[in-house]
């Protein structure tokens, strides 16, 4: 919390208000590889996010996208992207209201692609140390689009953990899981990140992405797998 100067007049003083407290980062990875030859593969990824705080508000979005090809036949094409707008009932930023967006296109998931929203509360557990940890749970709408045109709107109940460790300066460790339960059935998702600096503002991370469905649609797997080590820089 900020606190403002007195300012001080002959006979009487006056405190200045509170000036309201602001933040702004972020952080953009990008991961390549090509090859040619008897076999020619091609991998992009990305793994970007944004976080605003202003006083008692959080708004935070986050970017993945994966792609791989082999031979000319594509092997991965998703792309993920998650919006959230918290507001905490006070400085101490224990207890907050949550609405979050959220679109996912994995064309390996049975889905052309699909959509979600979502309102909630959470609470954050570790606010002090190098640990963080918060959950918070809520319900909301899912659009599901599939290949062959055909759309449907089912309710779902959300419940999701965020942990970070900060092992050092610049190095973190992130674990993120989200459960979204419908009637359809259960979508799993975990994100692990592992972040070692290397010079300034430049960093590399290992990452992995988890899909996990109860009900998968009739021909696709259940579960899909996302391993990346991008080169990320960090804004400020």
């Amino acid at each position: 919390m900020v606190l403002a100067c007195a300012l001080c007049a002959p006979g009487h003083a006056r405190a200045a208000a509170p000036v309201p407290k602001h933040a702004l980062s972020a952080q953009v990875g990008l991961g390549y590889a090509a090859t040619t030859g008897t076999s020619n593969t091609r991998t992009l990824n990305t793994n970007d996010h944004v976080r605003y705080e202003r006083g008692l508000w959080r708004y935070a979005g986050r970017l993945s996208y994966d792609y791989a090809a082999s031979l000319g036949i594509v092997n991965a094409n998703r792309l993920a992207l998650d919006l959230k707008a918290s507001h905490y009932f006070s400085g101490e930023k224990e207890n907050f209201l949550l609405v979050t967006l959220g679109y996912v296109r994995n064309p390996f998931d049975g889905y052309r692609h699909y959509e979600v929203e979502s309102v909630g509360a959470g609470h954050q557990f570790l606010r002090h140390g190098p640990m963080r940890f918060k959950i918070d749970a809520g319900a909301g709408l899912r659009q599901n689009t599939y290949f062959t045109g055909a759309r449907n709107d089912v309710p779902v109940l959300r419940l999701a953990a965020d942990y970070h460790w900060q092992l050092s300066k610049k190095s973190l460790f992130s674990q993120r899981v989200a459960v979204l339960g419908a009637s359809t059935g259960t979508l799993l998702t975990s994100s692990t990140g592992l972040t070692a600096p290397i010079s300034g503002r430049l960093a590399l991370k290992l990452s992995e992405i988890v899909d996990h469905y109860t009900s998968a649609p009739a021909g696709f797997k259940p579960t899909s797998t996302f391993t990346t080590l991008n080169l990320i820089y960090n804004f400020p």
